[in-house]
């Protein structure tokens, strides 16, 4: 079982559900700018971002009485931020993809190869350090919809493997660390075909 700590996202919603709004304001000011980067990996549109992020907010509000303070707060705002963000994106005829399988299929018809790891915490590290820079986010707006997830989620947001695999529906660490390695090879080759052998130096 989880146990939440003071100062806790957690605590902050055990507080929120006895009544306390100050605690949900905190809550607030402390995911409001992460949320709306996770969103916007998957939906594009800046002004989608900022009116699912408050809708997000809105829910969580109304819901914050169900929350099981057992689990983790993360995994239960992402996902319902996820959800928002794929009801939002077909809403506006935008076909999302949601799932491992479907860019197996649009990729090349043929499931990636088993036994394959991530990248190590260096290249990872790396990464997230140049998260500012233009090349970077133009390399990143070329991805899968499903592999800017898994990197903003892992490296950018700096969750767990097993959160993201809730978050992303249930797929299992072991093949979001696969997949991993498939997002990171691919933004390299897409950020040296737009800086050149240079761009290495970003990865």
């Amino acid at each position: 079982m989880y146990e939440r700590g003071p100062g806790s996202d957690e605590e902050l919603v055990g507080r929120c559900q006895g009544g306390d709004y100050a605690a949900f304001e905190e809550l607030y000011r402390r995911h409001h700018r992460p949320i709306m980067a996770y969103i916007n990996q998957i939906v594009r549109d800046y002004d989608g971002t900022a009116c699912i992020a408050q809708d997000v907010f809105m829910k969580v509000f109304e819901h914050v009485d169900r929350f099981d303070l057992s689990r983790r707060f993360t995994t239960w705002f992402y996902t319902i931020a996820r959800n928002a963000a794929i009801d939002w994106l077909q809403a506006r005829n935008r076909r999302p993809m949601v799932s491992f399988s479907d860019l197996d299929r649009d990729e090349d018809g043929s499931r990636e190869p088993p036994g394959l790891q991530a990248p190590g915490v260096a290249i990872e590290a790396t990464l997230a350090r140049a998260e500012s820079t233009a090349i970077l986010g133009a390399a990143l707006a070329e991805m899968p919809q499903i592999y800017r997830e898994i990197i903003e989620l892992v490296v950018f947001q700096d969750l767990s493997y097993e959160q993201a695999s809730q978050i992303l529906g249930g797929v299992s660490p072991g093949t979001l660390r696969s997949r991993m390695f498939h997002a990171l090879r691919r933004l390299r080759v897409v950020i040296e075909e737009r800086a050149g052998p240079g761009g290495r130096d970003l990865m």
